[in-house]
């Protein structure tokens, strides 16, 4: 993220030069739940399948994954109540316009974050989803796992069911939509074997974020998990067009 953020500065200075921005920038970057200097349990971030296999032998990899990229975006709604009093003690900046962006798990947390908080208006899920049960079924085929208790309970699912971004309201005749009027730019990699496009694919192409939102979609031929150079020059072009430029 380090990398995509210092890219994202360079562009915004070069942009500068040429026209005056309509807001100053703040990033902020940080771990997941049980990553970098959170971490606690590295095997709680292994995968199902045989014990001494290849990031294998977690039997709660569903719960332990979802809760991390879950428990992610409720951080973001926590700095966004906490951190304007944090950096500016005399109320000397208004913060006005907040956005997400994150990759894999990031971008799995940026959807749920979009579908869940309201001050949120741009998001960039980079090599995330937004529907995790089809993720979870590939994986338990992949691994030879049984797609039920105890590596996918029951309450699991319903609770899947109930907070998964793909399952809430994405139409504009729908009551409830959480993406109306959001700027959304979604980036993948055409050969993405871990989260495929393809899964999301049908509901992202449905996905109605109205007049004033903004959805842009873009697959990278021939590039699987991964984040690449191309994928934050996008970011960085999206952010000033939709978040900090002159209009």
């Amino acid at each position: 993220m380090l990398e995509l953020v210092a890219r994202a500065f360079e562009y915004f200075d070069e942009q500068r030069k040429k026209e005056k921005p309509s807001h100053e920038l703040v990033i902020i970057s940080f771990d997941q739940r049980n990553h970098g200097h959170r971490m606690l349990d590295v095997a709680k971030n292994w995968s199902w399948g045989p014990k001494g296999s290849y990031d294998g032998g977690n039997d709660t990899h569903a719960m332990d994954m979802y809760g991390h990229f879950t428990g992610t975006a409720k951080d973001i709604s926590f700095l966004i109540d906490f951190l304007p009093p944090y950096l500016y003690p005399m109320d000397e900046r208004t913060i006005d316009l907040w956005t997400a962006a994150g990759v894999s798990l990031g971008g799995h947390a940026t959807w749920v974050a979009l579908a869940n908080e309201p001050r949120l208006t741009v998001g960039i899920p980079i090599i995330g989803a937004p529907n995790f049960i089809p993720l979870f079924q590939r994986r338990a085929e992949e691994r030879g796992t049984p797609f039920g208790p105890p590596f996918m309970p029951n309450s699991m699912l319903r609770l899947m069911e109930r907070l998964d971004p793909a399952k809430q309201p994405n139409k504009l005749n729908e009551p409830g939509n959480p993406y109306v009027g959001k700027k959304i730019l979604v980036l993948s990699g055409a050969e993405d074997k871990s989260v495929p496009h393809s899964v999301s694919a049908a509901w992202i192409d449905e996905l109605e974020v109205g007049p004033s939102g903004v959805k842009e979609v873009w697959v990278q031929e021939s590039k699987g998990h991964e984040t690449t150079p191309e994928m934050g020059d996008r970011m960085a072009q999206f952010l000033w067009k939709h978040a900090l430029g002159p209009a």
